[in-house]
């Protein structure tokens, strides 16, 4: 059973790094973490992690590789995954409408998805909301149909697994990332609900979780006294840092043709790589 918020520590020997949203661009992660790769050994280190910032899925040309590749990462331990917004569409439609899949895969249920089923109930209904959010790409990489719900087992347990066990924040000793922007106190209301996942879940529990998938606006105050927050969901042109309120957004928009970017979670560096793959403009030529 997953929870909340989930503590990263780094060994010694180990560069850690959070990279934007993905969007199913599996050859700009690719090409990115190969450059990763190249500037961890040039500072002498020989490993590295990944922490996406969530939306894996959706949109882009290649989901199920960017997934399966975080499958492998994760069972090697060298990458960690944050749920998205767009991940909580997958999570939600399997919950409602292929419920027999999640249990054939051996997956538990943890209080933010009761939540999640709580505040986004429609989706737990049907796929509407999630096409015209870009869920048909998701089926299309797994040869599947997102209108046809007996296509669904095409898209591994494994897969469903990895995406369910997933956190909604993550802790390093110098960050707090989410996919969204968090206020004063969510994370510590996260954290305690995992502590007592039987709690009621009221409106303070259920803004928190809302929060971690949707909310842009900047919090009032630093939300961490140490730490920094760093975030995604937002698509900027570049790296958008708040000093006053120590944010940092990395969503630079790779599935809107601009780039795909990393994060140095030491010296809080950027790398990024440029992107081939344009979202409207294949609805254009869709359509």
């Amino acid at each position: 059973m997953a929870f909340a918020v989930l503590d990263v520590d780094v060994p010694d020997d180990c560069r850690l790094y959070a990279i934007g949203d993905v969007h199913g661009c599996f050859k700009e992660l690719v090409a990115l973490e190969s450059k990763i790769k190249k500037s961890t050994k040039r500072t002498g280190f020989d490993k590295f992690k990944i922490i996406s910032v969530g939306d894996l899925c959706d949109r882009g040309p290649d989901t199920k590789s960017v997934i399966e590749h975080f499958v492998q990462g994760k069972n090697a331990k060298t990458h960690e995954f944050i749920i998205g917004n767009h991940e909580m569409f997958f999570l939600m439609a399997f919950s409602g409408l292929r419920p027999d899949l999640l249990e054939i895969a051996g997956i538990s249920l943890s209080w933010f998805h009761r939540a999640f089923a709580r505040i986004y109930r429609d989706v737990t209904k049907h796929v509407e909301i999630w096409r015209v959010n870009g869920g048909d790409a998701v089926f299309q990489s797994y040869n599947a149909n997102i209108n046809d719900v007996t296509t669904w087992d095409r898209i591994p347990g494994s897969h469903l697994k990895f995406l369910f066990e997933a956190p909604l924040v993550v802790l390093t000793p110098k960050a707090v990332i989410s996919h969204a922007i968090l206020h004063e106190g969510d994370v510590e209301i996260l954290r305690a609900t995992d502590g007592s996942p039987e709690a009621i879940l009221d409106k303070r529990v259920l803004d928190a979780v809302h929060r971690c998938l949707w909310e842009r606006t900047l919090p009032r105050s630093r939300i961490d006294p140490i730490r920094r927050h760093v975030s995604g969901h937002t698509p900027v042109e570049i790296v958008r840092r708040q000093s006053k309120f120590a944010t940092v957004q990395i969503d630079t928009g790779a599935v809107y043709g601009r780039s795909l970017t990393s994060l140095n979670l030491e010296n809080f560096r950027t790398m990024s790589c440029p992107s081939s793959f344009h979202y409207r403009r294949r609805q254009q030529d869709l359509y």
